[in-house]
């Protein structure tokens, strides 16, 4: 009966993902055949509501299922695997719609990828949610501090382990090898390691605790070699960062790492200690957003006065923005760079676009799985206090 539960649960959280995002994808479908920014102003919140219910979804349908049938369900952390398959095999069609570009052998290759890096840390979170005492006591603190070590175990090293064992990170090729090398001695910032990620989106990103450079296949296909430099710039500019502020961007951690202490805050507090851990979630982002801007127009400016010539680096930012969908303008407040349009004026250059109309900051689909999430976690906070 549970392996049916199971696999009911998973087709249900597949198929109310599918159909959400392609109901909520409708006025991208209309507007086609319009300038890149409106598309990316409309797909944006879409995109934001799909990730989001990558994890809301289900924990919505196991609570559901919890409260309805809470003698004949099976353990909580097998029905929250099982729906997460199913919304992330959901989401699929709406990622090959929008990006058709993406062969599907390689987007279903790069889901299953990254999906089960996080699944192993999402797995060290529900293990710990799960052994977690309802009291605080020792192992309250015994637990905690394995899971923190664990946490910076996997951001110092364990996941560039990982993501070179299953492929994801691969050596850099001559070409970005020579770039980011003659990048590296014009600016006089050193970088230790640098690698090739098999990822079908442009991106870049810098590790400045370890000083690791990271480029996109879709980057190095995108971009010319003076554009590369340009955002090899920005990236090495955020090595140069002072320990305190890179220090400031753990505050993210915020978000997640209280919930490991569920079951104890509920059971002292009852829903106020829920309303505790839901606040911090809320506030951590946003002082990340705060640290995170400031970090972000300090690296533009480095990235702009080391540019091979002038204006490639803002030719660079809206090739990337265009090509992965990217809004010009963010909804208020909701963005961790600024936005593109205001970074291509600090750059000194006028855009060939006017200023877009702010994007939404998400859809309709991810307001209605987020507001069902609050209220059963209200009702199965209510009958746990209950039980307690």
């Amino acid at each position: 009966m549970h392996g049916l539960t199971l696999i009911y649960a998973g087709l249900f959280s597949a198929a109310v993902a599918f159909a959400t995002n392609w109901l909520a994808l409708i006025p991208w479908r209309q507007a086609k055949g319009k300038h890149w920014t409106e598309r990316a102003r409309v797909y944006h919140p879409v995109r934001i509501a799909a990730v989001s219910n990558l994890w809301v979804l289900p924990a919505v349908v196991t609570m559901t299922v919890i409260l309805l049938w809470p003698d004949e369900s099976p353990h909580w952390a097998f029905l929250a695997f099982v729906t997460a398959i199913g919304a992330v095999t959901g989401t699929i069609p709406m990622d090959r719609e929008v990006f058709p570009r993406i062969q599907l052998n390689d987007l279903l290759r790069q889901v299953a990828v990254t999906w089960l890096i996080r699944f192993l840390v999402w797995l060290v979170f529900l293990a710990a949610i799960a052994l977690m005492p309802p009291e605080f006591n020792a192992q309250t603190v015994i637990i905690a501090a394995a899971v923190l070590i664990l946490c910076i175990l996997w951001k110092q090293d364990g996941w560039f382990h990982v993501g070179r064992k299953l492929g994801l990170l691969l050596p850099p090729p001559a070409r970005l090898q020579n770039i980011a090398s003659d990048t590296s001695a014009k600016m006089n910032v050193s970088f230790k390691e640098l690698y090739l990620v098999r990822f079908s989106l442009a991106q870049a990103f810098a590790v400045p605790d370890s000083r690791r450079l990271l480029f996109t296949q879709r980057l190095l296909q995108l971009l010319s070699d003076d554009e590369i430099a340009a955002i090899c710039a920005h990236e090495l500019a955020h090595l140069t960062e002072a320990r305190s502020d890179y220090y400031q961007r753990y505050v993210l951690w915020l978000t997640f790492l209280p919930w490991i202490f569920f079951k104890p805050m509920v059971h002292a507090f009852g829903v106020l200690g829920f309303l505790l851990l839901l606040f911090t979630s809320v506030l951590a982002p946003f002082f990340y957003r705060r640290v995170s801007k400031k970090l972000e127009e300090r690296a533009d400016r480095m990235a702009q006065s080391n540019e091979p010539d002038a204006g490639t680096y803002a030719r660079a930012l809206v090739r990337l923005y265009e090509d992965g969908l990217l809004p010009a303008v963010h909804a208020k407040d909701h963005a961790t760079h600024p936005h593109l349009y205001d970074r291509l004026l600090a750059a000194g250059v006028t855009p060939d676009f006017p200023r877009p109309a702010a994007a939404g900051s998400m859809a309709w689909h991810g307001v209605l799985f987020s507001g069902a999430l609050g209220m059963l976690a209200m009702v199965l906070i209510t009958r746990m206090t209950q039980l307690f």
